[in-house]
């Protein structure tokens, strides 16, 4: 029953919402009376009949009840885990081309909202070459191993198990492994295993396979190399205990080997890797345009990983700096420069706010999602190379960054390119030309 009382405010009270418009998460937002209301599962254009379920100051979270009028971006999810509310992904419900507008609409209201950004260049769309089957990495929960290995996703609010056989986005070669890994579990009683991640490679079809241990349980594997023999889908295996364990590796290959745009990489257990094999191709080409455009005498990466973008762009420039805070990726990074005879790239297990006498015409900033250091952005300011590429998979933190950039750099070219379809996440590459 609709409550019409727009004072009845308590959780459990049911409202109709109009929802106008698609947020940066799992949720549209419509109003109850004058209160900002997010609606979980929501699509702009829909009229609902919503229940509260948490209330903050200013705004109301609540669910759906009952779909009074879809809106007519509203489509059939392509994948059944996602009506039973599987965290894995958000907006199966959206229409693919309503999806990208709303990235667009969030990375513009963005910039202008947090940066206080008003001339900003027309943003240049990148879709996804393909919407499913894209995702090259996936961690799944284990639920129980006997008698029946169940595994999934967590509810993203409700930490729910949803149990699963297959993941729609996720590339057919991990959900081909998955039967595998259960036997591999089984065979070896692997009964203390929470959780375990797959990474594969596209080029070459390997596939690592990550154990995780629940936080001071002792894993004492007996799988050794030749054991995979029985399970030709998993090149490699590693252990791990709790979220913040070193991966202890167990058998098969210590890296995977992946092949892109020309550049041979091993990618380390630990290591950060784009998951969309085509659109980290995307951010390569956009890379190199952008290094080609402009000729650079000398490049900082300074969140260089393994080199994903070093070592491509380091033809454009006569010397390249990557620097990583990361020893393990910096050390792989060396080696990929290495077999791919790439002599003027050189690594150091530094951030940027350490390197002292350099000078460079060319920063790449490529954070995690909660952005850059402060005194990474400082030491932008200090260096004041004539170019900086920001490349960002939060909307938010890189308008928060552009705050500290905007007194010396115009952006000149924005990029989205959408490397998480039927999610709301998405990449950004902020062009930035000292003004």
């Amino acid at each position: 029953m609709v409550n019409e009382d727009v004072q009845s405010f308590d959780i459990g009270a049911r409202h109709k919402v109009y929802l106008d418009s698609l947020t940066y998460s799992n949720s549209a937002v419509g109003r109850i009376g004058d209160v900002v209301t997010f609606v979980k599962g929501g699509v702009a254009g829909d009229t609902v009949l919503s229940e509260i379920t948490k209330v903050q100051k200013n705004r109301f979270e609540a669910k759906i009840v009952e779909l009074i009028s879809p809106s007519p971006d509203r489509v059939a999810p392509p994948c059944t885990f996602f009506q039973d509310g599987c965290g894995g992904c958000q907006w199966q419900q959206i229409d693919y081309i309503t999806q990208l507008g709303a990235k667009k609409r969030i990375l513009n209201e963005s910039l202008k909202r947090i940066s206080k950004l008003t001339d900003l260049p027309d943003i240049t769309l990148h879709p996804a070459a393909h919407t499913l089957n894209y995702r090259t990495q996936i961690r799944l929960t284990v639920d129980e191993v006997e008698p029946e290995f169940k595994f999934g996703f967590k509810q993203k609010d409700t930490h729910q198990f949803v149990q699963i056989d297959h993941c729609q986005i996720t590339d057919p070669l991990i959900n081909l492994s998955l039967s595998q890994v259960i036997d591999l579990i089984r065979d070896f009683q692997i009964l203390s295993v929470k959780s375990f991640s797959l990474r594969m490679s596209k080029s070459t079809g390997e596939v690592m396979l990550i154990l995780i241990y629940a936080k001071g349980k002792k894993p004492n594997l007996k799988i050794h190399t030749e054991d995979l023999k029985n399970y030709p889908r998993i090149n490699s295996v590693y252990v791990k205990t709790g979220e913040r364990g070193s991966p202890i590796w167990v058998a098969g290959k210590h890296s995977i080997t992946e092949i892109c745009e020309g550049i041979r990489y091993e990618i380390g257990v630990d290591c950060f890797f784009q998951i969309s094999f085509s659109g980290l191709k995307t951010l390569i080409e956009i890379t190199k345009r952008n290094a080609q455009s402009i000729q650079p005498l000398t490049t900082i990466d300074a969140h260089c990983g393994i080199g994903t973008f070093t070592l491509p762009i380091a033809k454009y420039s006569q010397r390249i700096l990557g620097i990583d805070m990361h020893r393990n990726s910096v050390n792989l990074a060396i080696k990929n420069a290495k077999q791919n005879q790439i002599n003027n790239a050189e690594f150091q297990n530094k951030n940027l706010a350490q390197i002292e006498g350099i000078k460079a015409d060319f920063i790449i900033l490529n954070p995690p999602r909660t952005g850059c250091w402060t005194e990474d952005l400082v030491s932008v300011t200090k260096i004041l190379p004539s170019h900086v590429m920001y490349i960002s998979c939060n909307p938010t933190t890189l308008a928060r960054d552009l705050i500290k950039l905007k007194p010396f750099y115009k952006i000149e070219n924005l990029d989205l390119v959408d490397l998480f379809p039927m999610t709301y996440h998405f990449e950004t590459v902020a062009w930035l030309q000292k003004q």
